[in-house]
């Protein structure tokens, strides 16, 4: 954790007493994250493990580059930063909530650009392919800007507008991480883009976006799905997308995201959208979350 924070604040080194809070503050993560996954993983284990469709065989593969998600701070890959035990315990929290609420949909949006909505999406969503029982689907949603593929290191991955038109098949459109090394579950299906659709609003507003969403999760059997959404007081797309997802987060960036923003996204969300929580990225590398269900 302290290379991690170190590397985002670019300071050459930790004083004694900041590196013992973080310390501690890890220590705190590991133990409440270990306390949870058990308790999920003993409602989980009397289930048999699903079998996946036979449309997960014919998602195609892509590499892992283990250096580059380090040096883009994909920190539940390689589990070199003992930060992602945070994204643990936001695995395991969530994992109950949706159980609990009979929840699938989850939206991930920030009030302004560059509050860390796609490192956190893509983190959890890292840590819950590591759920065997657990199917997990991952899109790029932002349309206006999509990050996730660049995050990963992909390049002409395809359109997401396109899928969303009917132009493209599922298989065509959506990847998995192929046999690694890092334990990174094969139950990640991952619906990337790389084409911008400069009316994006309307777009998701159209019955035959609803209908490919359902397609996905139908012929995919997710068990999760997770939309990396644009910042919400940008453009309308998220209100627009809304009839879509159960509840969302909101990422807050630390030291640049106000509490009006964060009051303002709520409003515009309405009663309607349960929040499930406001995630804090902070500055200093740090991530924590305030849960509102």
């Amino acid at each position: 954790m302290v290379d991690y924070i170190l590397r985002r604040n670019r300071r050459d080194r930790l004083e004694k007493d900041e590196r013992s809070r973080l310390l501690e503050r890890v220590a705190r993560h590991a133990a409440e994250a270990e306390a949870q996954e058990k308790a999920v993983r003993a409602a989980l284990r009397g289930e048999a493990a699903p079998q996946q469709a036979d449309l997960w065989s014919k998602l195609r593969d892509i590499p892992v580059n283990e250096s580059l998600m380090d040096e883009n701070l994909i920190i539940t890959a390689t589990r070199h930063d003992p930060a992602h035990a945070t994204f643990d315990v936001l695995r395991t929290r969530l994992v109950q909530t949706l159980s609990d609420k009979g929840w699938r949909r989850v939206g991930i949006t920030s009030p302004t650009r560059d509050c860390g909505k796609t490192f956190v999406s893509v983190n959890l969503a890292i840590a819950l392919s590591r759920y065997e029982n657990c199917r997990t689907v991952l899109m790029d949603m932002d349309m206006r800007n999509p990050s996730v593929a660049g995050v990963l290191g992909l390049n002409d991955v395809g359109s997401m507008g396109a899928f969303l038109r009917g132009d493209r098949r599922i298989e065509d459109t959506f990847c998995r991480f192929a046999e690694n090394k890092l334990k990174i579950g094969r139950q990640l299906a991952l619906g990337l883009n790389d084409k911008i659709e400069p009316y994006a609003a309307e777009l998701l507003q159209k019955p035959e976006t609803t209908a490919r969403i359902k397609e996905v999760e139908e012929k995919l059997d997710a068990n999760i799905v997770l939309y990396d959404l644009p910042p919400a007081l940008a453009q309308d797309d998220v209100i627009a997308f809304s009839r879509m997802y159960d509840g969302v987060f909101i990422v807050a960036g630390g030291g640049t995201t106000t509490a009006h923003e964060v009051r303002e996204v709520m409003r515009r969300l309405g009663d309607d959208v349960p929040l499930l929580g406001v995630i804090l990225n902070r500055a200093e590398g740090q991530m924590t979350e305030e849960y509102g269900y």
